[in-house]
């Protein structure tokens, strides 16, 4: 960078010595990729006048570049910053370059602001035009799109800072309301309070460089990204997952176990343990035991070794439903279980000592042991026994209605009445057996997507305290 911004400096003093008039000049970046050159071009206008030649702490911090855009090419110009990105230095190093800043001339902040934009703009569609004397990593574009796809709860191509804090809640990094702030502060160069992905790709560009000066906070911030790309970098992936039978069909010995082939090696693994939560995107991963229109009661085994499916017994026989088929596909999330000890306030009453349970309401009948990625969309508070029972509603990612759906209003909006014929269904589905109604909370009312993405996380936790002792079976 700064034998880049020397000859930038370097430039700017013959072209004011041969009185261009005005004339802008034209800006190119360029990388070779084999036989290949790949190259960005922009003009800026110039300034008249004559100025000492200044150094690389004159460009100054985020908060003390350009107050205004120059005319460019297209695209969205960024500031440049080789100070604190988050405008607080313990050293107080950001003030010392923001002084420093107001004697640089324009011509050279916004000639390296503009080079720059160009460089952002090339790495967002995959090319780095990064010189590797700025010492700049090369990072893996795509993932970083997982960051941002995650974070971009509407898809809309951009995040504001309550959808970051979420991000890192899901991932498992979750940050104060200041650290967010901040983080986002950093980001956000054009104080629009909403960052597009080119924005994203800048701040993270630039932050993970030798070129940046972060402070004590940006360093503790950007420690904790790395965090997340690393569970990233190694994320679940469902397609080497499978599963395998054992037992004869309809019997107490069958069982549905998984495995995963784990850079070539198959291991067996558990549905409850093994299979992570969230997806990259932030969606969630479901584990199917029932299939839609079926009636056996199949169940991942809680109480057994690698926790496979089963079907349920009682009394020594297998369990089936006598009310009906099951109306969608019924499952659980991994990595989440209903701690018997809490009492939801909501509900009054204790946990039910299982993974909280799914029921995905899309087109397609998945077999069991399929695990599918879904959409939470909302839940009803069954009371079963005088246990609480989550029943999350929820439809793969896949489906042709999915689009259509991404709350718990838009259910009723697109499937008339499905909640209604799901709640009447877990009310009285055990009465043919002889029992009670199974009961609601929340005034039976279906909880929308945020309330519900509360309690699946909080599941989560609680299945983080009872894992974190290494117990796999309750």
């Amino acid at each position: 960078m700064e034998e880049q911004l020397k000859l930038i400096e370097d430039a700017l003093r013959k072209a004011r010595g041969a009185s261009l008039g005005g004339m802008p000049l034209d800006i190119s970046v360029s990388r070779q990729y084999g036989d290949s050159t790949v190259t960005l071009r922009s003009h800026l206008p110039t300034k008249g006048g004559s100025s000492a030649p200044v150094g690389l702490s004159s460009l100054g911090s985020l908060d003390s570049a350009l107050p205004e855009e120059p005319q460019m090419g297209v695209g969205v110009g960024r500031r440049v910053s080789t100070a604190s990105f988050f405008g607080e230095d313990d050293g107080g190093g950001a003030g010392i370059a923001r002084a420093e800043s107001r004697e640089a001339p324009a011509e050279v902040a916004r000639l390296a602001a503009e080079i720059e934009r160009l460089k952002r703009k090339a790495l967002s569609r995959g090319v780095n035009l990064t010189s590797k004397d700025e010492d700049v990593p090369s990072e893996d574009v795509a993932m970083l799109r997982q960051v941002f796809a995650l974070a971009d709860s509407t898809g809309d191509g951009f995040i504001n800072a309550t959808e970051l804090g979420q991000m890192h809640m899901v991932l498992g990094e979750p940050l104060s309301d200041g650290e967010v702030a901040s983080a986002f502060k950093a980001m956000d160069s054009s104080r629009s309070g909403a960052v597009n992905f080119e924005d994203f790709l800048s701040w993270y560009t630039l932050a993970h460089s030798n070129a940046g000066m972060l402070s004590k906070k940006g360093q503790a911030y950007t420690g904790r990204f790395k965090k997340i790309m690393a569970k990233l970098g190694g994320a679940f992936d469902t397609k080497n997952l499978t599963c395998t039978t054992s037992g004869p069909a309809a019997s107490l010995e069958y069982r549905v176990q998984f495995h995963y082939n784990d850079h070539g090696q198959l291991k067996q693994i558990s549905p409850w343990h093994d299979i992570p939560l969230y997806a990259p995107d932030g969606n969630v991963h479901m584990v199917v035991e029932i299939p839609k229109w079926s009636r056996a009661k199949f169940e991942v085994a809680t109480g057994e070794d690698h926790n496979p499916i089963k079907q349920d017994t009682k009394n020594g026989k297998l369990r089936e439903y006598k009310y009906g088929d099951m109306l969608f596909n019924y499952g659980c999330f991994p990595q989440t279980w209903e701690d018997p000890a809490h009492v939801t306030p909501d509900t009054g009453c204790n946990g039910d000592n299982d993974p909280i349970d799914a029921c995905e309401i899309g087109t397609k009948i998945f077999r069991s042991g399929s695990v599918v990625k879904v959409k939470v969309l909302g839940c009803l508070a069954m009371i079963d026994d005088g246990e609480t029972d989550w029943k999350v509603i929820c439809i793969a990612c896949d489906d042709p209605l999915a689009p259509k759906l991404n709350d718990i209003d838009d259910v009723e909006a697109v499937i008339p009445g499905a909640i209604s014929v799901m709640r009447e269904w877990f009310r009285n589905y055990k009465t043919v057996d002889g029992k009670p109604q199974n009961a609601f909370g929340m005034d039976e009312k279906a909880m929308n997507r945020e309330y519900t993405l509360a309690v699946v996380q909080e599941t989560n936790e609680f299945w983080k305290k009872l894992t974190e002792k290494g117990q796999k079976t309750v």
